[in-house]
């Protein structure tokens, strides 16, 4: 990048222009932040802006045009052959041509904004033999909206540009993250679109027009979509908490009241409480939690996948979170632990087994005696976290309301498609 640098002080319009080409041609180069320098080169009076434009989107245009006509000559028997020796096997070829099928030309617009895709979008119109009117007017806009941002983003920034280009990048991942999810929510709606029309209109009918019905069933419903709630919104509150550095107080009267009560003799019998946590013992509570219902037998393919699903998502959830955090958070004064990674996920695997025992347990005493020994299970973790590893309060806290709100949305979610099943059983008998 330094030697790409020297190249733009020395040979500014000609290094601009052949940089982009060569890129849209499928050389990798790094013009997103060669066209933010550009940009603060142009704020400084050393280069002239409409200039930088104007040459910046002559160099794409030529480049994304030379990369159309590769693909409309060579077609797609060559790149099936060969293109996995250039990172463009048939794989990634038919990926994006099934994009194309969908999405069309707007995707041709945006596909300049997406590293590794924006070369491979004019080949892949040559390929498929897009009419080259519409692939001028539609790659040529996207080639001058896609330079434009960068070189106008480093203008309009100037010298800040240094200042700002971590919060930007750290936005454009939040974007992309949400995209992404977007984008898989939409797939999943639009593949199940007719299952989910049906189950939300039985969900209404029960809900609303037979109401008398299920009562039971509703009200456990109702409960776990409360609790749902109200630790999502603790969870935001503890994020904004933790962004503030508003927890040393509950950190300290925390310890405090632990080290008053629990001194050296309590050290043998902490280890022990400690050691729940261990992943040989979460393995063997995740194996009860399939006996338990395997011998329910109620339902039990949708509530083991469910268990496969709290897990692995839980697992994804919890590295996830914990990364979103730091790397939004990153030179600021933040505890590295939170929220606590195993305290999250001590929560979500007792937090499953002992609501499958909840569950089928008709006997109220009984479930009252479970859901409390699991209570005392994880103030006894937390006591024990504080007290041998000196773990913070706030970082075992959030862990566990971490762990909760996602626990709960699995068992929202597994009791509305159990409801599902037991409506449409009704209908049918």
């Amino acid at each position: 990048m330094s030697g790409l640098i020297q190249l733009l002080h020395d040979y500014s319009y000609i290094t601009l222009f052949l940089a982009l080409m060569l890129e849209l041609i499928c050389i990798p180069i790094p013009n997103e932040a060669l066209l933010s320098y550009v940009g603060i080169l142009a704020f400084h009076g050393k280069i002239n802006l409409v200039l930088s434009l104007l040459t910046a989107g002559t160099g794409g245009i030529l480049g994304a045009t030379i990369s159309y006509w590769i693909g409309y000559k060579l077609g797609a028997p060559f790149f099936h052959k060969f293109g996995r020796y250039i990172h463009m096997g048939p794989e990634k070829m038919e990926r994006i041509s099934r994009w194309y099928g969908k999405y069309g030309k707007v995707l041709l617009v945006f596909s300049f904004f997406i590293p590794g895709i924006r070369h491979l979008a004019s080949i892949i119109s040559g390929v498929i033999r897009l009419p080259f009117r519409s692939f001028c007017i539609f790659s040529y806009i996207g080639v001058f909206l896609w330079t434009s941002t960068f070189i106008l983003l480093g203008y309009v920034l100037g010298p800040e540009w240094d200042k700002y280009q971590g919060e930007i990048k750290k936005w454009l991942v939040l974007a992309s993250i949400f995209l992404v999810l977007a984008g898989l929510c939409y797939l999943v709606i639009k593949t199940n679109r007719r299952y989910i029309k049906e189950s939300l209109l039985l969900l209404f009918q029960s809900i609303f027009k037979r109401y008398k019905s299920f009562l039971k069933i509703k009200f456990f419903i109702f409960l776990i979509l409360a609790s749902f709630i109200s630790l999502v919104t603790l969870m935001f509150g503890m994020i904004q908490d933790f962004v503030s550095n508003e927890f040393d107080p509950f950190d300290k009267i925390s310890r405090s009241i632990v080290f008053f009560l629990f001194n050296s003799r309590w050290q043998s019998t902490m280890n022990h409480v400690y050691g729940l946590s261990s992943w040989t013992v979460l393995s063997v509570v995740l194996v009860f939690t399939a006996v338990t219902i395997l011998i329910n037998n109620k339902n039990k393919w949708l509530e083991l996948l469910f268990l496969a699903l709290t897990l692995t998502g839980g697992f994804l959830f919890t590295n996830g979170v914990r990364w979103l955090l730091h790397f939004m958070l990153t030179g600021s004064y933040v505890s590295a632990n939170f929220p606590d990674e195993q305290s999250m996920m001590v929560l979500i695997c007792y937090g499953y087994f002992v609501m499958m025992l909840v569950r089928h347990q008709t006997n109220y005493l009984i479930s009252m005696i479970e859901f409390l020994v699991f209570v005392s299970l994880l103030l006894g973790y937390s006591i024990s976290g504080i007290s041998i590893f000196n773990i913070n309060p706030s970082d075992l806290f959030a862990g566990y309301v971490f762990g909760a709100v996602w626990v709960s949305g699995l068992l929202l979610s597994l009791e509305l498609f159990r409801f599902l099943s037991i409506i449409k059983e009704n209908y049918s008998s």
